[in-house]
């Protein structure tokens, strides 16, 4: 048969004895519900509560007396007329009962505290408790933000009350509030008090203590969170406070500020604060001093520049240092321009938050000429209006803006827009004449992204803004520089910005550039070499050459040769010698498999850079060679002189037969201690060395080689 749901069953939140109790059932034609409350005592259920509501949910005080209390409900079906008769819709049967042992209920919620503060001690009371419980918690929250303390006190049973006391901090306002327990359980919390203050910290500092006028001196302190008012202590000598009755007090300040009159001019005064409020005084602040009507010493000096151009804005800066705190009221300035002398006089503004910043005074050089020269010196007033020493004399030359002309020319000096081939001549030329350059910085740009090859023949790849060449020349002449295949890279097609910046011994800088765009006969050389081998001294003797289409040697090219080791790095061999029939190049030390060469053919005209990899040429040497005493020299065949002399000499050694090899690498695994570190950290794959052991073993019969 159906039963209704009991979802929720329990003490009422906010009470100290009344159950409640909700269901659900979802059956149409709901007339209403019976529900069933009884309680337990001395072994017997009484009807505590039996009635019925037309709502899902029900509440029941506990009786005083009561053991257990226990809850069912049954959904009453609504009626309709069958057969004349009164038939209901459905039928329903009791839900099992819930139960509550009244031993389980938390103590009843106590009052509000009683909360007194004498000086840092705050005290909580609690009296005529009736609240079923064998402790109280109390819980101190300072400024209504942050909790303070928590702590359990045990119920005076022959007083039924309660007392907490602490020591709190100064300057802060505390609440309290506290709660019931027995047995792990707890009431609500109850009501906070109301907020109780300590005595006021004391304030930190005098933080702004200046005269304001001959007679008088204004003083600034940070707020105390809990003061109600502020006193203010004063005298002529430090040792007078707290030791002597000749010390004025000034009390009942509101405010965080305050202005003493009446004081001595030329005296110097001792100052110091405290906070006051309901429950007391603070301590005494830091102490603070000031000389009243004091000249200010001489005023801290700079200027923008010491180098200005004219037609820029100089601006000279001072800063007032007073003796007596107080803000500068006047500045003379005097500045000496080619020995013609004027004064102005500045008189600071009145607004407060502009009168204690740096000073400045603008000057338009635009009316000087080049090589004139200011000096300049200033000295301020406090509030006396009396001024203090001159500051240091300072000095700021006057100079035109440096100029220069940058040009990108042949040999003749005309102007090129297009390089057709090398050589080609960049110049730079600095003015005015009445300064000298110290040196310039040279580059060259590229403003395309291009992929070429370096003088080895590798790829590379030349990205916009990529430098393709750059170089400081520290002369004091004007600037030219030769450029040709052997100092600069460039590609055909390719738009290039040329950027000089030049230092004048003036201190000045000033940078100009040119652009160019390279369109010459782009020209793809095919180098070739002879190779040849000498078996006795194992030496390789190279012959590299350039040809055109009818086999002539191409006279515009530079050729280099490199060895392709195994691992694939280059080693070279001879660099840019002239393309010759008759040249030959030695390489005392080819692969003993496969000699393997690179040639490579540079442009002289352009810088053009084109390679060829030689065949690998048959060594096939299967013994270990060691050499030593070497000499080698590369040679021309048409010199009779070259030819006497052998390529290669020098001391070898061929062993031919079975070797057995160790080798050992030493590699870093120390262990090495760091500080901080409870134990030792490793590191490992720096190489420090290498060594091998070779053994062989000669027949004695090879006089030859054991010779």
């Amino acid at each position: 048969m159906a039963k209704a749901t009991i979802n929720n069953f329990g003490l009422q939140t906010g009470t100290d004895r009344t159950l409640y109790a909700t269901w659900t059932w979802k059956k149409k034609n709901t007339e209403n519900y019976k529900i069933a409350w009884d309680y337990y005592v001395d072994g017997i259920w009484f009807v505590g509560s039996h009635t019925t509501t037309e709502y899902k949910e029900s509440t029941y005080s506990i009786p005083d007396n009561a053991i257990h209390v226990r809850f069912r409900v049954v959904p009453q079906s609504k009626t309709r007329k069958v057969g004349g008769k009164e038939t209901k819709y459905w039928t329903a049967s009791w839900t099992a009962y819930k139960q509550y042992t009244v031993s389980d209920l938390p103590p009843t919620k106590p009052n509000t505290p009683d909360v007194t503060v004498e000086d840092y001690r705050l005290t909580a009371i609690l009296e005529n408790l009736d609240v079923n419980a064998t402790s109280i918690q109390f819980k101190v929250v300072q400024n209504d933000t942050t909790v303070y303390k928590v702590s359990d006190t045990t119920i005076k049973t022959e007083t039924n009350s309660a007392r907490y006391a602490c020591v709190i901090a100064p300057g802060e306002k505390y609440k309290v509030a506290c709660r019931s327990c027995r047995d792990g359980l707890y009431s609500e919390w109850s009501e906070f008090s109301s907020e109780v203050t300590t005595i006021p910290r004391a304030p930190a500092t005098v933080k702004t203590c200046r005269a304001n006028s001959e007679t008088s001196v204004y003083l600034e302190w940070d707020e105390v969170a809990t003061a109600v008012t502020y006193d203010i202590e004063y005298t002529t000598k430090k040792e007078y406070f707290d030791g002597s009755d000749s010390t004025t007090e000034v009390t009942g300040i509101e405010f965080t500020h305050y202005e003493l009159t009446g004081l001595q001019t030329g005296e110097q005064y001792f100052f110091r604060v405290r906070a006051v409020n309901e429950n007391g005084e603070s301590g005494w602040s830091g102490i603070k001093s000031c000389t009243i009507g004091k000249e200010p010493a001489a005023p801290t000096t700079w200027s923008s520049t010491t180098r200005a151009i004219t037609g820029e804005t100089l601006n000279l800066y001072w800063v007032h240092n007073a003796a007596d705190e107080s803000s500068q009221t006047y500045a003379e300035l005097e500045m000496i321009i080619d020995g013609a002398k004027e004064t102005h006089t500045i008189k600071n503004s009145e607004e407060e938050d502009e009168k204690d910043k740096t000073s400045v005074y603008p000057i338009n050089t635009s009316k000087y000429t080049e090589g004139s020269k200011i000096q300049w010196r200033v000295r301020t007033a406090g509030v006396t209006k009396v001024y203090g020493e001159w500051s240091i004399q300072r000095e700021v030359d006057i100079y035109s803006p440096p100029t220069l002309a940058v040009e990108v020319t042949d040999a003749d000096g005309s102007t090129l827009e297009s390089i057709e081939s090398f050589p080609f001549y960049i110049s730079a030329l600095a003015g005015p004449k009445t300064q000298a350059p110290i040196g310039y910085h040279l580059t060259i740009t590229s403003q395309d992204t291009y992929e070429t090859v370096d003088d080895v023949g590798k790829t590379k790849y030349i990205n916009k803004g990529d430098e393709v060449y750059s170089k400081y020349f520290d002369i004091s002449s004007a600037l030219l520089v030769e450029f040709s295949a052997s100092n600069v890279d460039l590609e055909n097609n390719v738009s290039y910005i040329v950027t000089c910046a030049v230092t004048m011994d003036s201190g000045l800088t000033t940078e100009s550039t040119a652009t160019f765009t390279v369109a010459w006969a782009d020209v793809e050389y095919e180098p070739d070499a002879e190779i040849g081998i000498d078996r006795d001294s194992l030496t390789a003797m190279i012959r590299p050459y350039c040809e055109d289409e009818d086999g002539n040697l191409i006279s515009d090219v530079y050729l280099s040769v490199y060895r392709r080791e195994f691992d694939g790095s280059f080693t070279e061999i001879i660099g840019n010698v002239d393309n010759s029939d008759s040249l030959f190049v030695t390489d005392p030390h080819p692969a003993l498999d496969y000699a393997r060469y690179r040639v490579v053919a540079t442009s002289k005209t352009t810088g053009a850079v084109s390679y060829y990899d030689v065949p690998g040429y048959p060594v096939e040497e299967s013994a270990v060679i060691i050499q030593w005493g070497e000499e080698w020299s590369t040679f021309d065949t048409t010199n009779e002189d070259a030819l006497s002399e052998p390529p290669w000499s020098g001391s070898l050694l061929r062993l031919p037969y079975n070797i057995d090899v160790t080798d050992n690498h030493s590699m870093d695994v120390s262990m090495v201690e760091y500080i901080g570190r409870k134990r030792p950290v490793s590191y490992y794959g720096t190489q420090l060395g290498e060594t091998a052991t070779w053994n062989v073993v000669i027949p004695k019969s090879d006089t030859e080689t054991l010779y």
